[in-house]
């Protein structure tokens, strides 16, 4: 089974309305890695660009998106394309994102949606074996007295820098970091767990 690492930039925190900007994505096996940045549905029908606070917080500004982002269909086929080879090469593939349960993972599923809506069905295999674990939990669990679990929080917990904060990949690399010192951390205290009982446990956290 494939470790991924993945994180979106999103021109709001509204799961269900706003668009992935960029997408980081990094295989802890094979070592491959997706960036993109992506032009927003919103900003492509309507000239709307993306709110100042979040080039604020992110650094992503309209120019860069229509300069050097893909489309929105495109861009999601490709980093499609990124999570199937890594699929085929190990048959399954468990996702990790901070915060995952009630954001990344969210967006992914409605990324998934707008896929096969355009009529693309060929990743839906895939997307079936897909594991989904929020490193967030698995902080919250291993550390049950500490009151923050923020990236921010946990880069400093783990002296891990963060050179790009609140970039897909800036993020997708500490969290690497990050999901190296929680996952040895848990091991720890679950010495007699393979990898296949490890995943469920994480899962169910």
């Amino acid at each position: 089974m494939a470790t991924v690492i993945y994180d979106f930039e999103t021109s709001g925190l509204n799961v269900h309305k706003d668009d992935v900007i960029e997408i980081g994505a990094k295989c802890i096996e094979t070592r491959q890695s997706y960036n993109s940045l992506v032009i927003p549905m919103l900003l492509a029908k309507t000239r709307q660009g993306i709110p100042s606070k979040i080039t604020d917080i992110t650094g992503i500004t309209n120019d860069m998106l229509k300069e050097n982002g893909q489309k929105t269909l495109p861009a999601f086929l490709e980093f499609f394309a990124f999570l199937q080879d890594i699929y085929d090469q190990f048959g399954e593939i468990i996702m990790i994102a901070h915060n995952g349960l009630a954001f990344d993972d969210l967006f992914l599923r409605r990324m998934l949606r707008y896929v096969q809506g355009e009529g693309y069905t060929e990743f839906d295999d895939m997307f079936s074996n897909i594991v989904y674990i929020d490193s967030l939990m698995l902080s919250r669990y291993i550390h049950p007295t500490r009151r923050y679990h923020s990236m921010k929080d946990l880069c400093g917990l783990y002296n891990v820098v963060n050179g790009s904060a609140h970039r897909a990949m800036g993020d997708v690399l500490a969290l690497e970091q990050i999901w190296t010192y929680l996952i040895d951390n848990f091991k720890q205290h679950h010495t007699e767990c393979s990898g296949t009982h490890l995943k469920y446990i994480l899962y169910y956290l």
